[in-house]
């Protein structure tokens, strides 16, 4: 009888981490539209504001993407929380199709020049703020990125 108990306590603790995993990954960044309230360098605010749409994504499975989307046209990137999400990175997506359009459109810009790694801020679950002196576009320069989800 003992022995019933342990194995089964033993599956149920499995069954629970797996689930928390889940959850937990889908309480660092929730799918769906994040609206960029605030994205400035050096204090300077920049505009138009994009979207980003985050795609489902089990952040301990797989690699996270998400689509930039500035007006009418898009761009898609990596994302990934680490150091127990104290530091959030994005990476854009390189894509052949879209290599000729990457100095005509914004979107492509955006994406490219904010690549980098983010110091976490603040991490709510509807909000977030990241900040870098590390990007491919602004090294050295203070970048931050505040998300509203909607």
């Amino acid at each position: 009888m003992k022995k019933v108990f342990v194995v089964t306590a033993a599956i149920a603790l499995l069954f629970m981490a797996c689930d928390k995993n889940k959850r937990a990954s889908k309480r660092l960044m929730r799918p769906g539209t994040w609206k960029v309230v605030e994205l400035s360098v050096d204090g300077e605010h920049l505009s138009p504001l994009p979207d980003w749409q985050i795609d489902e994504c089990s952040i301990y499975d797989e690699v996270c993407t998400a689509t930039w989307e500035l007006d009418t046209t898009t761009s898609r990137f990596h994302w990934q929380f680490n150091d127990k999400a104290e530091r959030f990175t994005i990476s854009r997506v390189v894509d052949t199709a879209d290599c000729e359009d990457f100095y005509t459109q914004e979107v492509e810009q955006q994406t490219f020049k904010f690549s980098g790694d983010y110091k976490v801020l603040t991490s709510k679950r509807k909000f977030k703020e990241l900040e870098s002196y590390s990007t491919l576009g602004y090294e050295g320069e203070k970048v931050l990125i505040r998300l509203e989800w909607e």
